[in-house]
């Protein structure tokens, strides 16, 4: 988890004193001290480690004290040595992301016991099974693919509306890390894939300072200027190297932007900071959201798949960045159709302040599970 506190009031009095600019950030990984994300990381079995009724479905996807999880059987039906070879054949077990259709059979049929959660993300899972023509029990490791089912209910990267290849590609090349860094806006604690290439020098908290400094806390990508919100200003290494300070492999991103690019560590970022860089892309005249490629774009990764929806459907455009005075505090909207007043949110407490204001509000997971209801408020 990332840790970052303002110091700007005491930086602004130490520039006055002569001192250099410092930007400071506390990198803790707190979820690898944690009881809980160490049994999750090598995974905890249901009844004997945690019972079902602890397991929610939040927003459709499945939930474990506010992580993001996954649910999946080691014991494979198809001959062990294929599914090792290739975890993702056709009668091999998937791992589940979302309260699905298959999770909900299983829950009737008495057998959820049989599930292992984890929220490992790196990829290999343990799997057990007998060899074909009924040999030898034996285990392994195998590279599972996420249930097909879970990518429906989801439309994760327009899952439910592609046909064939288009189809079985997105199933076939899915990254788990950037599966649950999409819909990391769901939840307080994001896993951190272990696979790191190198570490940051020990003056990167000067250089990153400086080169920030330099492009006026400017992002590189979306033009956001951020000189009051310098925390949410973030430099990137362009190769994924963290020791390659060279000018030409850093660039200044707002933390939105980071978090799209390439070669980088997947990170968390909290949905408040994605809506108050929206908010900022707005006043700042920054993006166009006229098309949906825009909308896209710039939204919350979250709302990808209902977006897909809205785009494919043709329904109007949504706006974003937009924010609404409810007393002496501003509510800042996910999604927001202003003429019609209707709105779109990822948490329950935007709910609240905006249907006292006279707008239809709808959370972002009922709108996609509803999704033909709730056209008629938009078009």
């Amino acid at each position: 988890m990332k840790i970052s506190i303002n110091f700007e009031p005491l930086e602004s009095a130490a520039l006055k004193m002569g001192a250099p600019s410092r930007h400071i950030e506390l990198n803790a990984n707190l979820e690898q001290l944690s009881e809980i994300d160490s049994g999750l990381d090598e995974g905890l079995v249901l009844h004997d480690d945690l019972h079902l009724y602890e397991i929610e479905s939040k927003h459709s996807l499945l939930s474990y004290k506010g992580r993001q999880i996954m649910l999946y059987i080691p014991e494979q039906n198809s001959p062990i040595e294929e599914v090792i070879k290739d975890g993702k054949i056709e009668g091999a077990r998937r791992l589940h992301v979302a309260e699905c259709k298959t999770l909900e059979r299983m829950r009737n049929e008495g057998r959820e016991e049989r599930y292992h959660v984890t929220n490992n993300i790196n990829g290999s899972y343990l799997v057990t099974g007998y060899r074909f023509n009924g040999g030898d029990k034996i285990e392994g490791k195998a590279e599972l693919g996420v249930c097909k089912n879970c990518l429906r209910i989801l439309n994760y990267k327009g899952y439910a509306d592609l046909k064939g290849e288009a189809k079985d590609k997105v199933f076939l090349e899915l990254n788990l890390a950037e599966l649950f860094e999409s819909y990391s806006s769901y939840f307080k604690h994001y896993p951190t894939p272990k696979k790191s290439i190198g570490s940051y020098t020990k003056d990167w908290e000067q250089v990153s300072a400086n080169y920030r400094q330099q492009q006026n806390y400017t992002c590189e990508q979306c033009g956001v200027a951020l000189s009051s919100h310098k925390r949410l200003l973030h430099t990137h290494h362009i190769n994924g190297v963290k020791t390659d300070n060279a000018v030409n492999n850093l660039k200044a991103l707002c933390a939105d932007c980071h978090t799209k690019q390439p070669n980088h560590d997947h990170m968390y970022v909290s949905h408040e900071d994605r809506l108050l860089i929206n908010q900022l892309r707005r006043e700042q005249h920054k993006f166009d959201c006229s098309e949906y490629s825009d909308v896209l774009q710039y939204a919350d990764s979250a709302l990808n798949g209902l977006l897909l929806k809205c785009q494919k459907f043709r329904l109007p455009t949504p706006e974003l960045g937009i924010c609404i005075k409810h007393g002496n505090e501003l509510v800042s909207i996910d999604l927001a159709w202003p003429r019609k007043k209707f709105a779109v949110v990822i948490e329950h407490t935007q709910l609240t302040p905006l249907k006292a204001l006279g707008w239809d509000v709808w959370l972002a997971s009922d709108g996609l599970a509803n999704f033909y209801a709730m056209q008629k408020y938009i078009r």
